[in-house]
């Protein structure tokens, strides 16, 4: 029977943006208001396309869909892991998808793996191909607990080595643009056509043979509808989405087709906004389309194995017209941003993360010759470090499936570090690094970054002196920032400085130990801490503490201890000392002493002041000085309330600060009333006058974050409380003081959890239809609440 078939992929990645010596992200000032742009793309369009909103004719909230579970999605390692620690319920709505998708599609998962770490493969070496290829499916199939069908090429930047080593680790498929193909023939004939992107029939998988004899299918998706989905407005209306892939299907057709597009998944929700919501409408309409079936590569290659073979076009890709050059020359692609401005700086940026990759090769291979049984097997295996979290217990297993004796202390340090340094030398070549338009810009500085990383842990562990090398070949990479005008000037301005080196860490420990926060370092789990304050002082603004870190790196092996004193008398009067331990008490007396800050430069070999920290630590000090500056405010006010008041009641014109200080006390006030539910709306529009009278306006952010956080609190009370209205009665008060002020309301999660009382609303309904008084009270109580969130009632009559 023939079939019609549309499947959808969305290529969902992040490249790595952690700091290479700790581990975690740190604050991104282009990503503002979030702290950086994983936060930021998780909020515009991971989670909403776990709980993509349908809406009625009405504009209310029809259904909820978790849109990976009726797609095909690319399942990046780099995004995975940091949804795992940052984002567990989007990362577990993302497992739970596959699953469902293999329920719907006869056995056949919605994800697809991904190269580990998104460099472009053919113009890397065979022992890191085979890295990025291995580690991809090892990482897939820990987190989904299944094997992968397909794999996603980054960039779709495609070799016939590549694409070998793929299936040489059981990919079945994987995903081209028409334009790589070249040429194609029928099984079982003998002549080939010539073939381009516009001719190609992209409606079949063909089988693609590999010089060792294997073979793998490729799908070579639709470009005309992906990229009117990427830059056009398709995504504008759902259904017009879901009517332009049915056409595409061949009029009276005599054979099963497939309909299949690819774009990057950030296009729907933060290249797109809304893109997810358009997306789950064109699936629901698919879905219910009477001649057309969702599906995804997996299924259809069961269903359909191929009838026609494919010679494909080396090193080409989807993104660059040029082949490969966007990661290697100046070939004139670029984001469009910045017209004008000159790639050159690619080819040099290349260069020098070659010299580095070529050095630590054949060094890296020497050395776990002297340490390891099968390096080879040994490195495939160390993905399980990075997923275990470098733990204790991780790191034991690893070597004891790789040693078969007792490797010493110095051994098991060198060997963590020497598959540190081949971790960071993948790192360094994400395709990220050369995509953008110049080499000061944040993608770029990352890959230097981690080659910085990588030949800093070579001088120490293989005696292998590369920085000169390194930062002489940055020195022709000329940009186009004037404020960075080589790859030299952003190594010496970007990176050396944000080395953090032991105790450069332990710096920061004693810091974030001022405020009672956990080190990054620690978070990420990539170092051990130990920590002993015996000397801690708050008075105030005045913050004093003296005492030891010790450290030890889990991923690399490095070990220290410090002694460490660090003193706060604001966010501009920071001095932190620091020292290889050597318990002087005349250090520890005169710290304690009327002179702390002139006891610590006197005292301590390595000295750090508030214009060494980085934007990371800047951030997190401040923000837990907000409160602090509220609580100023507010003690103002206080202390001058009397006096604004009568010059008030007597008609003189207050002063701006004082009309700054009323506008703050009210927001505060209005903040108390959401935080207490809004018991009397009355009091709350009084207020509320009162404050928007004034100028400056009310402090709107705050108080939308107030009211969304109380009414989130309300509807999970309402969950957890399943037969008590009370929690669902607040929300609609909420909701209408806040409308009040017209304040942007952050409802995603509270619409999620109305919609998952809809179960609950049904059997509510029913004892209310047996007259229960108290089902009947909850009942109400839940459509006033759904109303509120703009979540349709469905279902649950009564009678």
């Amino acid at each position: 029977m023939k079939e019609r078939a549309v499947c959808i992929h969305g290529h969902f990645y992040q490249p790595s943006r952690e700091n290479p010596w700790l581990g975690e992200v740190g604050m991104q000032r282009s990503a503002a208001p979030h702290h950086d742009w994983n936060e930021r793309v998780t909020v515009e369009c991971y989670a909403p396309n776990t709980a993509a909103r349908i809406l009625d004719a009405d504009g209310l909230i029809e259904d909820i869909v978790n849109n990976y579970a009726r797609i095909s999605f690319t399942a990046a390692p780099t995004l995975l892991s940091w949804l795992a620690r940052h984002r567990p319920e989007v990362y577990q709505a993302i497992l739970a998808a596959d699953h469902e998708s293999q329920e719907r599609y006869a056995g056949h998962g919605s994800a697809i793996a991904c190269c580990y770490n998104h460099i472009i493969m053919p113009l890397a070496v065979r022992r890191d191909k085979r890295k990025q290829v291995v580690w991809g499916v090892r990482d897939f199939a820990a987190r989904f607990g299944r094997m992968p069908e397909g794999m996603w090429l980054p960039e779709t930047a495609v070799d016939l080595e590549s694409l070998d080593l793929m299936a040489e680790a059981g990919i079945l498929f994987t995903i081209l643009a028409p334009h790589q193909a070249a040429r194609v023939r029928e099984i079982g004939t003998a002549t080939w056509t010539e073939v381009t992107g516009d001719s190609l029939d992209t409606t079949m998988p063909y089988v693609c043979r590999l010089p060792s004899g294997r073979r793998i299918a490729v799908f070579f998706y639709n470009a005309g509808i992906s990229q009117e989905v990427a830059f056009g407005d398709l995504l504008s209306n759902g259904e017009r989405f879901a009517e332009r892939l049915v056409e595409a299907f061949s009029p009276g057709g005599e054979r099963s087709e497939l309909v299949h597009i690819a774009t990057d998944g950030e296009t729907y929700g933060h290249h797109r906004k809304f893109g997810d919501m358009a997306l789950a409408y064109c699936l629901r309409s698919l879905e219910s389309h009477r001649n057309v079936s969702l599906t995804v590569y997996g299924a259809y290659l069961a269903a359909h194995p191929p009838t026609h073979e494919v010679i494909i076009r080396e090193e080409t890709s989807w993104s660059c017209p040029h082949g490969i050059e966007r990661w290697r020359g100046n070939c004139g692609c670029s984001s469009g941003a910045h017209p004008g401005w000159s790639q050159a700086w690619r080819s040099p940026l290349r260069e020098a993360i070659t010299i580095v990759r070529d050095a630590i090769a054949p060094r890296l291979d020497e050395a776990f010759a002297e340490i390891l049984d099968d390096p080879v097997a040994a490195r495939d295996d160390a993905v399980s470090l990075v997923l275990g979290n470098w733990s204790d217990e991780a790191v034991e297993a690893f070597i004891s499936r790789h040693s078969t004796g007792n490797l010493s202390a110095e051994d098991r340090q060198r060997l963590l570090a020497l598959l540190e340094i081949e971790r960071q030398a993948n790192l360094m070549q994400t395709s990220c690094g050369w995509f953008f338009d110049d080499i000061a810009e944040p993608g770029s500085v990352q890959v230097i970054r981690h080659a910085k990383r990588a030949i800093d842990l070579a001088r120490q562990v293989l005696r292998l002196d590369l920085e000169t090398a390194f930062f002489e070949t940055l020195r022709e990479a000329r940009g186009n920032d004037p404020g960075h005008a080589t790859g030299a000037e952003v190594y010496d301005a970007r990176i050396r400085p944000r080395v953090f080196d032991l105790p450069r860490i332990a710096a920061g420990v004693a810091l974030y130990a001022l405020f009672g926060l956990e080190h990054p370092a620690a978070t990420s789990g990539m170092y051990a801490l130990q920590e002993e304050w015996p000397y801690r002082l708050n008075a105030g603004d005045r913050r004093r503490i003296l005492g030891r870190v010790h450290l030890r790196s889990r991923a690399a092996g490095e070990e220290g201890a410090y002694d460490t004193a660090a003193l706060f008398d604001g966010i501009d009067r920071i001095v932190i000392g620091v020292n290889e331990p050597g318990g002087d008490a005349a250090i520890r007396e005169a710290f304690a002493g009327p002179d702390p800050a002139g006891a610590i430069p006197a005292g301590f070999s390595r000295l750090y002041t508030a214009a060494d920290l980085s934007d990371e630590e800047r951030w997190a000090i401040a923000r837990e000085m907000i409160p602090g500056i509220g609580e100023a405010v507010c003690g103002v006010y206080q202390d001058e309330s009397a006096l604004i008041r009568t010059l008030k009641d007597l008609g003189i014109p207050l002063p701006g600060a004082a009309a700054h200080l009323m506008a703050y006390a009210g927001s505060r006030c209005l903040t108390s009333i959401f935080e207490e539910g809004c018991p009397d709306p009355g009091r709350f529009l009084a207020i509320a006058n009162e404050v928007e009278a004034l100028n400056p306006a009310p402090d709107i952010p705050a108080l939308a974050a107030a009211a969304g956080r109380r009414i989130e609190g309300s509807i999970r009370a309402a969950a957890a409380r399943p037969d008590d209205p009370a929690p669902l009665e607040e929300i609609p008060r909420i909701v209408g003081c806040a409308r009040l002020l017209a304040l942007p309301l952050d409802l995603w999660e509270s619409q999620n959890i109305c919609i998952r009382l809809r179960g609950h609303y049904t059997e509510m309904c029913g004892r209310a239809g047996r007259g229960d008084g108290g089902a009947e009270q909850w009942v109400e109580a839940y459509r006033r609440a759904a109303g509120s969130l703009g979540v349709r009632v469905v279902g649950g009559r009564r009678g």
